[in-house]
């Protein structure tokens, strides 16, 4: 028998297979094909809508400083140099302040007491006048303050009972060495007569208040910084509650408040011994203001009208001045306040950049169909212009678009 042999093949694709695969691959390249088109379609709209011709201007400019005087009006008044303006009214605002005393004054100050007054020797009253000495045993002398008469001695069960009377005495000199405890006084004025040993002075308390030195009062000084402070306070707060309530307004200066004290009280007077003292006032406050902008405006209108006017420029372009009005600053104060007719006079001190302001529909059609360079240098060649650029965006071709919408300005400081 013979041998059999068998030939195993690999399997075979069909050929409904083999044309699935072939028809996938087609596809493929297809979409693939699509997404590119669609990818340089959107492109060239974005390049069509965002493609746009930046001309960048550095203008040149002039520094000007000015002063000027307007008038702040609130009834409606108008004119070149009238500021318009309001007066805000107010109710009654009160505070009350504690200050300390600052006024220093070197002090002397007389010890004071009183001393009995003794007569054993007359039967009659002794008339003593103002002023009369009594004098320690070391030589200190006190004086009565007034007049008066001591009594006559009289006499008790045959013993003599001396007449006695109280008097107010100061030191003769200042000093703490007269604080003297409980002594015995003569009476130098009787030096020489009978009665000087017997009417004679004592006292039955210290001497007390004399020394030197410095003690600390109310000056005048305290008096006028404490109200101006109570003032400025109630300022102040008159000016947070108005900033808060109109924002476009200004507030800044203490000239435009104009008040009235109704009520003030001050614990102490000018020169009195103290540590402290305390302010209390009611005003009634008032504000004349304006509008920042219209300052502004006014300002600007004044810059012009003094170092405006227009320039030829290339024979092809006009420019008027105008101000760079970030560049604008001021400072002010109000002087001559007229509650009555709400009015004031504001003086201001100004200063700000001019630049000549090209038109800009002219200097894009001065644009339009001019290579870069070309443009660049046209305009790097104004004298009102200290530097100049032009960019494509976004990137770069050969000629400035004549569509002069794709044509943006931009004034750079």
């Amino acid at each position: 028998m013979g041998k059999k042999i068998y030939d195993i093949k690999p399997p075979q694709e069909s050929s409904s297979e083999k044309a699935i695969g072939a028809k996938s691959g087609k596809s493929k390249l297809k979409t693939f094909s699509g997404i590119v088109i669609a990818v340089v379609i959107i492109s060239a709209v974005v390049f069509f809508f965002s493609f746009r011709v930046e001309v960048d201007i550095w203008p040149q400019t002039e520094g000007v400083e000015m002063e000027r005087s307007f008038t702040i009006s609130a009834n409606n008044e108008t004119g070149e140099d009238v500021l318009p303006g309001v007066v805000l009214e107010t109710q009654f605002l009160e505070e009350e302040k504690l200050f300390e005393a600052t006024g220093v004054v070197d002090e002397e100050t007389r010890a004071t007491g009183t001393i009995i007054i003794k007569n054993s020797h007359w039967d009659h009253n002794q008339p003593l006048v103002d002023g009369t000495r009594f004098e320690t045993a070391d030589g200190k002398i006190f004086k009565t303050e007034d007049g008066t008469v001591v009594p006559g001695r009289s006499f008790e069960g045959g013993e003599v009972v001396p007449g006695e009377v109280e008097v107010s005495v100061v030191a003769d000199e200042p000093g703490e060495e007269y604080n003297i405890e409980p002594t015995e006084f003569t009476l130098p004025g009787l030096q020489g007569s009978p009665s000087f040993d017997n009417v004679a002075g004592v006292s039955e308390t210290a001497m007390t208040g004399g020394g030197r030195g410095e003690r600390t009062v109310i000056s005048e000084e305290d008096v006028e910084g404490a109200r101006r402070e109570v003032i400025n306070s109630l300022i102040d707060q008159r000016r947070s509650f108005l900033e808060s309530e109109n924002p476009d307004f200004v507030f800044d200066e203490s000239s435009q408040y104009g008040y009235e004290v109704i009520e003030e009280e001050i614990t102490g007077n000018i020169g009195e011994t103290a540590d402290d003292f305390s302010v209390k006032m009611r005003m009634e406050i008032d504000v004349i203001t304006f509008r920042e902008e219209d300052l502004r405006d006014l300002l600007i209108r004044s810059m012009l009208a003094e170092r405006g006017g227009s320039e030829e420029v290339d024979n092809s372009l006009k420019s008027e001045r105008a101000v760079y009005e970030d560049s604008l600053s001021f400072k002010y104060d109000l002087t001559d306040a007229d509650w009555e007719e709400k009015e004031a006079i504001i003086n201001v001190d100004f200063a700000g950049e001019l630049y000549y302001q090209v038109d800009e529909f002219e200097l894009k059609s001065s644009a339009a169909g001019r290579t870069r360079n070309e443009f660049e240098n046209f305009l790097n060649q104004q004298d009102f212009i200290r530097e100049a650029g032009v960019r494509f965006r976004p990137f770069g071709i050969g000629r400035i678009s004549d569509n002069i919408d794709r044509i943006r300005i931009n004034i750079n400081f």
